[in-house]
Formats: structure tokens, sequence, C-alpha cells
């Protein structure tokens, strides 16, 4: 029989139900016997630390079905919705034995989602010159994108669609990140084969708990309500939190809160004031995302700086969104700079594959990856000669600071990168 594996790309900020519903669903519409996941690692794309570390993320999603998880590299991870997806796309293309990429969304037209990704791909010269004149007319970009877009198909008349239509699906984030798979595979000219779930329950931003599949956004603020109770032990708090994750995480969760995580944005504020107190306008535009502009604003008001999240609601504009403001912050906290990625999204390329965690039963699979990939694939850091030795490196710097916030923050021992273990899961 010749084994079938689909891959997901995700972050898991944290697991929860709808993520267990889509890993369950997408191997059985595929016929998968695995999958591998693509997991951001301690940062994640709105450019915020992750909730939880990603060791514990990976434990979480091995006990609820998933077979490997690989670590998406930092630079690709915060990095916009172009280049988180291409980043992981080409990961999961260099594994060579990958069939299926399974992702969610709220349309669930796959059809659909294609021909738009068709048209972003290709990037039209009518296109480019209607999305910088609705860019220059303050448009964020993804509202510039939009009406761009909608723009070029009433003159074109390319796609099968009515404009309505195309204003629903890029105004929802899943979509977005659905299309820009797609462009990625497209880009790559990938034999993996494009499949897509409907979204169900919570929308991506809905902050309501107790919905079906709540999601992530609101679980995260969960968390943090259940900090400002300042309750002794917390138990009552984080019921309703553990209501909304799937019963195999219910153990994990409470073995490690308030051990090392959750942990915010805002954690990070010192160390991000004293990394901006050394830099100028010109080395602050080396960053990923910092424009002459952004970086302006930045040291302009760098003495009214209070915490991470004050100042990015302080720093963005009407063009410029809280989500872009967080995104260069996190590079500037992380040294990641516009010679990590190349300037053509298509062009991406991850140096190796890092493994989290794996079910031994699902062995096989890491044995599949090794016989068909061409690139190295580190399960010791010790045993990591020969890779992409800078984005390894600025990875691990990475993890390390996260690291250090936790153990500051819960007066837990310090473990680097190269002491923590890989997750393997027992049958």
């Amino acid at each position: 029989k010749c084994m079938k594996i689909v891959g997901i790309i995700a972050e898991y900020n944290p697991f929860h139900k709808g993520h267990e519903f889509h890993l369950e669903k997408a191997k059985k519409i595929t016929g998968a016997d695995a999958a591998i996941i693509i997991m951001s690692g301690d940062y994640v794309q709105r450019g915020i630390p992750s909730i939880m570390p990603k060791h514990l993320r990976t434990q979480m999603a091995l006990a609820c079905g998933a077979d490997v998880v690989l670590e998406l590299p930092v630079c690709y991870a915060t990095g916009s919705a172009e280049y988180f997806a291409t980043g992981a796309v080409s990961l999961l293309e260099a594994l060579g034995c990958v069939g299926y990429l399974c992702f969610g969304s709220e349309c669930g037209e796959i059809k659909l989602l294609q021909q738009i990704a068709d048209v972003l791909c290709k990037e039209p010269a009518h296109y480019k010159v209607l999305l910088q004149k609705h860019f220059k007319n303050g448009n964020t970009f993804p509202a510039a994108r939009k009406l761009a877009f909608i723009e070029y198909l009433n003159q074109h008349k390319s796609l099968s669609c009515i404009p309505e239509q195309i204003s629903a699906i890029l105004d929802s984030p899943n979509n977005i990140l659905g299309i820009e798979y797609l462009k990625a595979l497209s880009c790559l000219n990938s034999s993996i084969e494009p499949v897509t779930i409907t979204r169900e329950g919570a929308g991506y931003h809905d902050q309501t708990l107790g919905a079906l599949f709540s999601s992530a956004s609101a679980l995260r603020q969960g968390l943090q309500d259940c900090e400002l109770t300042k309750n002794a032990n917390h138990t009552p708090a984080i019921n309703h939190i553990l209501r909304e994750l799937p019963q195999n995480c219910h153990k994990i969760f409470k073995e490690n809160y308030h051990k090392c995580f959750p942990v915010f944005a805002d954690d990070f504020s010192l160390l991000l004031k004293a990394k901006l107190l050394t830099e100028t306008k010109d080395t602050l535009t080396r960053y990923l995302d910092i424009t002459p502009e952004i970086a302006n604003r930045i040291i302009t008001f760098r003495n009214n700086f209070l915490t991470f999240s004050q100042f990015c609601d302080l720093i963005k504009t009407k063009n410029v969104t809280y989500s872009r403001i967080s995104r260069c912050l996190i590079h500037i906290l992380l040294g990641i700079s516009k010679c990590d990625v190349p300037e053509q999204a298509a062009d991406s390329r991850c140096g190796y594959a890092r493994l989290l965690g794996f079910r031994q039963e699902s062995s096989w699979v890491l044995t599949s990856i090794k016989k068909n990939t061409g690139i190295p694939v580190i399960s010791k850091l010790s045993q990591s000669a020969g890779i992409d030795i800078h984005m390894l490196e600025q990875n691990i710097f990475a993890s390390d600071l996260y690291e250090s916030v936790v153990t500051d923050k819960y007066h837990t021992p310090y473990k680097n990168e190269y002491q923590k273990q890989i997750i393997r899961l027992k049958s």
C-alpha cells in the first residue's frame, strides 16, 4: 500500500477543538494515513510571542492526532501572510512526500480561491497600477488589494464570480491565507494537491468563548482575562478555557499553567524598549517590513513607550495596521532583517526541517521524509552541521529569548534550545 500524507500549516496558538476537528477531517477527506504539521515556533504571524511554548503546543497537537510536527523558521513565522505561506509551503514541498495541503477557509470552495490566487500570482500590470492607486489613497494594504482586485475584475471580467463574492472572500482572514497557500503552490510548480475545509463555529477574530469551536483569539483573550482576576489558584477562572480544549489537552494544560504559560507580548516590553534605545532611523530600516516612514514614527514616539501593545497602538496609522506594526517590532527585537528573506516571496526556501515531535507509531513518516527530502532533517541541534546556519542560529536566539522571558516570569529553571528534547508520543 502507498501511504498518503497530508500537510497542515498551523500556529495552534493555542490548540483547541476546532484544530482537532480540522486534523480529523483533513485525514478523512484526503484519505491520508498521516498528517505532517508545519507549525510556528515561539512567535506567530501576528507579530507576537506564542501564548504557549512551541514544545507544549507540539505535545497537544500530537495528543490530538498529528503525526509529525516540524517548526517553521521564525523569519517566515513572523512574516506577512505571503511570506508565512511561501515559507511553510516551500518546506512542505521540500519534504518530497506530502500529497495534500489541507487548510480551513470561510469560503470552502477551492476552485474559487484558486481563480483569485491565479490572478494575484501573475500580478498583471493593470492590477499593480490599481493597487498602488488605492494604497496611495490611504488604504491599508489588505483594503487596497481588495479594492484593486474588484476594480480589475469589473474591467476584465476574468472570473466566474461577482464582485460581492470577491469582497466577502478578501475580507476573511482564513480565505486570505488560503489564497497565499495556493499562490505559493503555483509559484513553486508544486504537485501537492490543495484541499480546503469550511471553517465552522466562531469567526477568526471572535472573542466570545462558548461558541462551537471558539477561536484561538477568544482563548487568548480568556487567558488574559484570567490573569486580571488575580484569583489565588485560578482554577475556577480557567475552567471555561478548558471546556474549549480537546480532552487530551486538559492534563497538559493544567500541569503547565503558570509554569511556562501564558506568555503575552507585554512580557517582552522591557526587552523591546532596551532594543529601541539602541536604534536610529537609518538602522531601523534594515529590519523586515520597516519603511522609512515607520522608522520615523518609532523614533518620534520612542519616548512615549510604555508597553509593547501600547506602542503598537501609538505607532499604527490609517494605512498601517496594528499587526503590521507588531510584526515590525518583533523583527527589531529578534534582529530579523530584510536580508533574511528573499525580495520575491516565491524564492523562499527553508534550508532545513526542524523536528519538534512525532508519534512513535508514525515513525514511518520520518523514514519517508528522510528518503525523499533534499534538505537536512534536524532532530538534534548538536548534529546540525551543513545546514542554513544563519536561519537556524536566528531561530535558536529567538527561542532562547522566549525561554528567558518565561523563566523570569514564572521563576522556573532555564533550558536553552540545545537542552530541549523532541516530543515523542508513545502509542
